[in-house]
């Protein structure tokens, strides 16, 4: 599994039991486990949620599943 693959499948799996349409930021980070602290691993590398807030903006919402979010994260993410 790539780099790019395995970011988005952690998205998928912190976002397992959110519930949708997400609607804005404060819902995002609301349903994160950790809130702005959750973080992702690849390796020896960390990125928290507050790192990756940027990524998203209010334009981008509402999402419909945790797949539309691991996509834009992924592809802003430049991975």
């Amino acid at each position: 599994m790539n780099v790019r693959e395995e970011v988005h499948e952690q998205i998928l799996e912190i976002l397992k039991d959110a519930k949708f349409p997400i609607n804005t930021m404060e819902e995002l980070i609301a349903t994160l486990p950790e809130g702005l602290d959750t973080t992702c691993r690849i390796g020896d590398v960390e990125v928290t949620a507050a790192e990756a807030r940027s990524l998203i903006t209010e334009k981008d919402f509402p999402f419909k599943d945790a797949k539309h979010i691991a996509d834009l994260m992924v592809e802003r993410a430049g991975l």
